[in-house]
């Protein structure tokens, strides 16, 4: 194999390491024919690469490939390593969405991530709590729109379907995991089996590579703090008591951190840490009660990254101009004072 035919190999590896394809988006992408993307994944299966295809869940006769890039080690996911070139990578970070709850905000997601689509984003990272579960709270029953994982996650998916420009990369939070404790269920891997633009990243925490940054997205646990950044100190606390010199080097340079609701952009121990609010509406008693009731939105950031480095990191919020008129319509037709004694 001469060096244009590795170099090549290894980008359309990478690509598909990165992105679910159809064979007619790669023959764009490679600027080669069809005939020529078939001969290419063949290669690259005779070659020992793990080549996964699925039907397109909108049309079953088109096919769509990507890279298996299951974790080797933990949820941890390998997918480039440093290189000399200065890259401007673009990504938007989101958590806590709740579908299925009476108090998810439907147009203020669906306006969010036509924004970020808007600025030449194509992945979004979402650190948990895409479903609303089930069981978690005293009356959470009362206010689900439908109870079961498979409705749950239908409804999350047809909404995650009409973004197909976006790919969206997800661990489980506490309400996902609340279907896995009661039956085992994976809502993560629901949602991957029924979108061509979904990643399932497995439960609580994953560590994603790429141009040799590491992200790591993580679902907290309990209410929020009194400050806003103390969740993440907390857990900056634990994980660095302890690593030696060799572990440092590969601690993440991103961190996004879901439960909280709350919104944070700071900078501790070499960490970009980010807590990007959520699309949960705050008006209801469970919110109010555990603190849960910070702003409804996502970030979008951009940056400069050489030799696995971060040179600049800059932020936007996003926070939908609808929520202002869609917040607190539920309040009070769903909200009870589970306190206060029946009559």
């Amino acid at each position: 194999m001469t060096s244009k035919d590795y170099t090549e190999k290894k980008r359309f590896t990478q690509y598909l390491q990165n992105h679910k394809a159809s064979v007619g988006e790669l023959s764009v992408k490679f600027r080669v024919t069809k005939k020529e993307i078939l001969e290419k994944l063949k290669a690259l299966r005779e070659s020992g690469v793990e080549v996964i295809s699925n039907a397109s869940h909108k049309n079953s006769r088109d096919y769509f490939y990507h890279v298996n890039v299951l974790p080797d080690r933990g949820n941890i996911f390998h997918l480039s390593g440093p290189d000399r070139r200065n890259r401007t990578i673009k990504y938007a970070a989101s958590s806590d969405w709740h579908f299925a709850s009476k108090f998810f905000l439907e147009k203020s997601w669906h306006e969010a991530m036509k924004r970020v689509e808007g600025m030449g984003i194509k992945r979004v990272y979402v650190a948990g709590d895409l479903v609303d579960g089930t069981r978690i709270y005293k009356g959470h029953l009362e206010n689900l729109t439908c109870f079961g994982v498979e409705d749950q996650t239908d409804v999350a998916a047809e909404a995650i379907s009409k973004h197909p420009n976006l790919e969206f990369w997800a661990i489980a939070g506490n309400h996902d995991y609340s279907f896995t404790q009661q039956n085992g269920t994976k809502p993560m891997a629901a949602l991957e089996s029924k979108l061509d633009n979904f990643k399932n990243l497995g439960d609580f925490r994953a560590d994603v590579i790429y141009k040799g940054v590491r992200f790591r997205l993580l679902h907290g646990g309990t209410g929020r703090a009194y400050a806003k950044s103390y969740p993440s100190q907390t857990y900056l606390r634990d994980y660095f008591s302890g690593l030696d010199h060799h572990e440092l080097k590969e601690a993440p340079k991103v961190m996004i951190l879901g439960h909280f609701h709350t919104l944070y952009n700071g900078f501790d121990h070499g960490m970009h840490i980010l807590q990007p609010g959520s699309f949960q509406d705050s008006d209801n008693e469970f919110c109010i009660r555990r603190g849960l009731t910070g702003p409804t939105g996502l970030y979008a950031i951009s940056m400069q990254v050489q030799n696995g480095e971060i040179h600049e990191f800059d932020t936007r919020y996003i926070t939908p101009k609808i929520a202002r008129k869609e917040k607190g319509k539920m309040h009070s037709m769903n909200t009870r004072n589970y306190h206060r004694p029946r009559k």
